[in-house]
């Protein structure tokens, strides 16, 4: 990072830091390495279209859909009122450490979505991938859709060369049952404690 901007305020040397000047900058040490959508197609399943969108595209109609999923696997959270930082999934999906999946009916209506950070273990310094929100509206659970749309994101992001996916299974929901299904191996139990 220290070469980048080294480098980007090298090209500017002696020009007044103007708007288009400080844009540039950033844009040179921040460079855009957000996934393209089209990249991983898209599958439809029955009545339904699985592809990956661009957040800021998606997100008035991921909204609602959040907070319904907050509400309903988020009691633990008793107190803490829902708060994104929907600038910071932007600038991470601009970096190339999100991508937004989403599932629609025929009629483009939006049911469900998986969103996954991306990132490079410490561990191993290999690609990883870690579910950050799996929501399906409940009036369109039952069946596969589910299984099929996280079959999607693992098909997406193995294409990319992450090599270990990584998923947490609210007690409130129950989805570890679908995580065993795909073959997912339980390796530890997250503890929370939230403070007054």
């Amino acid at each position: 990072m220290r070469k980048r901007l080294c480098e980007a305020l090298a090209l500017h040397a002696g020009e007044l830091l103007t708007p288009r000047v400080a844009a540039d900058l950033v844009n040179k040490m921040f460079p855009d390495r957000s996934h393209d959508p089209a990249q991983f197609g898209l599958k439809v399943y029955g009545d339904y279209t699985f592809q990956a969108e661009r957040f800021a595209a998606a997100l008035p109609e991921l909204h609602p859909l959040h907070e319904r999923h907050y509400l309903e696997t988020e009691k633990h959270r008793a107190g803490l009122a829902l708060n994104p930082d929907y600038d910071g999934v932007l600038e991470r999906e601009r970096g190339g450490g999100v991508i937004q999946f989403t599932a629609r009916t025929s009629a483009g209506e939006l049911v469900g979505n998986m969103r996954v950070v991306i990132g490079v273990s410490v561990h191993t310094q290999t690609l990883f991938c870690e579910e950050d929100t799996f929501y399906v509206v409940p009036e369109h659970r039952g069946g596969f859709m589910a299984v099929r749309l996280w079959q999607f994101v693992e098909n997406a992001v193995r294409s990319i060369g992450v090599r270990e996916v990584r998923f947490n299974s609210k007690l409130a929901n129950r989805a570890d049952q679908m995580a065993r299904y795909l073959k997912y191996q339980p390796v530890a139990q997250l503890f929370v404690k939230i403070f007054d």
